[in-house]
């Protein structure tokens, strides 16, 4: 059961980073279309 576990982990672990990744991804874009409406 161990093995089952610490997979079970790793997948856990990725799966959350890719959603804090994709979630600074989006808040870099938003924040880049902010500053270039300030500057228009």
């Amino acid at each position: 059961m161990g093995d089952t576990n610490s997979m079970f982990y790793a997948i856990g672990a990725f799966i959350l980073i890719y959603l804090v990744a994709m979630g600074i991804y989006q808040l870099v874009l938003w924040i880049r279309k902010k500053t270039k409406d300030r500057q228009r």
